[in-house]
């Protein structure tokens, strides 16, 4: 692991044919008898790559997701490439903070430990949405329901330690204008007219990484931690499809960036690496430590974002 390499997210960073090792290879890093929850978006093949992976480790997977249709094939894909592997799939909508809760509560009534809980969940270049919570959807599904799910996941978290808890952030936070003096909620779930997309995504992914700071200050001691990651610029998912130009653009610089793959390794290796059990608080991209912006390591706003989330859930 590179403590504090400069991230420039090339390829060449990656060794030849290494994401397949991490990904795929089962005998490198054995999870049986883990439990692992991710929160998945299945029309992106990098979180079905992450899913498939944990399970040929040996963990018992469960696909938490919004479309069950969509989840289930994707289990029954797994299997059909390996019998004998768990995946459960269960049905979450981030967009509603009732479906949360409801998810919370079905998973805790199944006693399964939790040792990884990856959150990955995403959305990008909405137009302006409000949820039926009546809050902007981006800050929503992107932050703000990843918070609460982990919050009513706490005691499955400490009781399954060691545990770690994995939040997919991005590049993209760098771009993000978020600081002590501007912090609102306002500011997080804007109204429409204060409203545009790609500033509310890189708001959001801002978010997971003060999120993932402090969450790891707090449970660290019950020996949980957590960690945030980049999994990859522009990856040719589905992330894109709310708009015609961002489909344009991330068609045609698909041969420069990852493949699925290669973006479910850094997600995979935070996840299962043996040098990562006592890791926490840091940021990675390519499998190695990666300086986040000066925003994303800092302390004083990742406790006063927590605070102002912990109000808007009423907790």
């Amino acid at each position: 692991m590179a403590d504090g390499s400069l991230d420039t997210d090339s390829e060449d960073e990656i060794p030849a044919g290494w994401e397949e090792r991490m990904t795929l290879d089962g005998d490198n890093y054995h999870m049986a008898g883990k439990g692992s929850l991710k929160m998945m978006e299945l029309s992106s093949m990098w979180s079905f790559e992450t899913a498939r992976s944990l399970a040929f480790h040996g963990a018992h997977v469960v696909m938490a997701c919004r479309n069950t249709m969509s989840a289930q094939t994707c289990r029954d894909l797994i299997l059909a490439e390996r019998p004998g592997v768990k995946v459960t799939v269960m049905k979450i909508d981030l967009a509603s903070l009732n479906s949360v809760k409801e998810f919370a509560d079905q998973y805790k009534q199944q006693e399964w430990p939790l040792h990884y809980l990856i959150c990955n969940a995403a959305v990008f270049g909405l137009p302006y949405t409000q949820t039926e919570d009546g809050l902007e959807a981006t800050f929503q599904v992107n932050h703000l329901a990843h918070f609460y799910l982990t919050k009513l996941l706490w005691t499955q978290l400490m009781t399954s330690a060691p545990a770690r808890v994995i939040v997919v952030s991005s590049e993209s936070h760098r771009s993000a204008d978020l600081n002590i003096l501007n912090l609102s909620e306002e500011k997080l779930s804007p109204l429409e007219s204060g409203y545009w997309d790609l500033r509310a995504y890189n708001l959001s992914k801002l978010c997971n990484l003060l999120f993932s700071l402090h969450l790891n200050t707090l449970l660290c001691r019950y020996r949980v931690s957590s960690v945030a990651l980049h999994p990859g610029n522009m990856m040719y998912t589905n992330l894109q499809r709310h708009w015609w130009l961002y489909r344009t653009i991330f068609y045609f610089v698909r041969p420069w960036t990852k493949s699925m793959q290669q973006g479910a390794a850094t997600t995979v290796y935070c996840a299962i690496a043996p040098e990562m059990q006592a890791v926490g608080g840091m940021y990675f991209n390519n499998c190695c430590r990666c300086p986040p912006s000066s925003a994303g390591a800092d302390d004083e706003l990742a406790k006063a974002l927590w605070d102002i989330i912990m109000d808007c859930l009423y907790l």
